[in-house]
């Protein structure tokens, strides 16, 4: 048995998620799953993760009938189309998307309808990394060090995205995460000389924080999160995922797409709500919930939204932002409004799993004063 008060109650605590209690109808679907990640002899079975995206709209208390009569005509989307679909309405990268005048009507239809939406942004590589952090932290018992808890994973990241191949064949090596007892001051000389190769990549302070809390580690007689786990596999599933939202917005109704694997993951956790059982989430086929057909094209374009950010540079960011068209920064604005009256209504509804440079990116872009 699984109590979900156990998981929310913490983050909401933390955080000041005063809402968090409040009733919802949330429908769900998702992008670039990619099931499992793992390492491999010749590398991450799957080569460049995107972003994983969960997402979707919601609406304030049960479910109720949402009609897409209106939209699919404003969308001139063909009669023999039985749902709508991101297809349907934008393709190509983000910046692509933007130039869609019907996304910016998809939006704006959203918003008419008094529909918010939601989501948890996953960068597989960030997650795959954040343990190695939270292992000496909690190993050092240093509370002093708790409030840079986010920067040091960040610039940790740093170090370790400037260069892919190299970081990923480091987890071969050491049958990453499973570094264990024996090779752990190894593996973090080796982040050492890492840092020392790339120090240009951070700030002095920032560089110096790092290289302390890395020192630290070599001391420590367990790094607790890198041992006895199941070797060379970073991610071994998506469900964790939903089971977050399912707890957090636990007195809300779940409506999710039919998806393999997820719904064995939650039956089989035996989920409470204290001592009663839960049962606030469903399953469902897309072209029976209009709320999920929908949810399919916001999860999309947020997918491709997160993926552009966290592969874009800072400087090509900015320059992107300044060279956006009439119709672009239309439609950009029409989803930073949404995006920002959804938080305004309940700050659960974004969920981010990036790093800090990462989520900087996506503020900024999303900025609607254009600074």
């Amino acid at each position: 048995m699984s109590d979900v008060n156990m998981l929310r109650d913490p983050t909401i605590a933390l955080h000041g998620l005063v809402k968090a209690d409040d009733a919802y109808a949330v429908y769900y679907d998702e992008t670039n799953n990619i099931r499992r990640l793992h390492v491999r002899a010749d590398g991450l079975n799957e080569r460049d993760p995107k972003c994983f995206v969960i997402a979707g709209v919601a609406h304030r208390g049960p479910p109720r009938p949402i009609s897409l009569e209106a939209l699919r005509s404003e969308l001139r989307i063909q009669a023999s189309a039985k749902e709508i679909k991101l297809k349907h309405i934008a393709t190509g990268s983000f910046l692509e998307a933007l130039t869609s005048p019907k996304m910016e009507a998809f939006l704006a239809w959203l918003s008419a309808q008094d529909l918010y939406t939601h989501f948890t942004v996953l960068d597989p590589l960030y997650w795959s990394i954040v343990d190695i952090i939270d292992s000496i932290l909690a190993e050092a018992g240093e509370n002093a060090l708790l409030p840079w808890n986010q920067a040091l994973k960040n610039d940790l990241y740093t170090v370790l995205r400037h260069d892919y191949e190299t970081t990923v064949d480091m987890f071969r090596r050491y049958t990453y995460p499973d570094v264990g007892r024996a090779r752990r001051r190894e593996f973090v000389n080796e982040l050492l000389d890492l840092l020392t190769h790339r120090a240009n990549l951070l700030p002095p302070l920032r560089r110096n924080m790092l290289k302390g809390v890395l020192q630290i580690a070599t001391r420590l007689d367990a790094l607790p999160f890198l041992e006895d786990e199941t070797p060379n596999v970073l991610i071994e599933g998506f469900g964790p995922f939903y089971l977050e939202r399912i707890a957090m917005l636990k007195n809300s109704t779940h409506i999710l797409d039919d998806e393999y694997g997820v719904e064995p993951y939650l039956s089989g956790l035996g989920l409470t709500n204290g001592a009663k059982p839960l049962a606030n989430y469903r399953f469902a086929s897309s072209h029976d919930e209009p709320g999920i057909q929908l949810s399919d094209v916001v999860a999309g374009l947020l997918g491709k939204f997160f993926t552009y950010v966290c592969v874009t540079a800072g400087e090509e960011l900015v320059q992107d932002r300044q060279n956006l068209s009439a119709q672009q920064t239309r439609t950009l604005e029409r989803l930073a409004a949404l995006m920002e009256q959804s938080v305004e209504e309940n700050a659960v509804f974004a969920h981010y799993i990036l790093s800090e440079r990462d989520r900087h990116g996506a503020a900024f872009f999303l900025d609607r004063t254009g600074s």
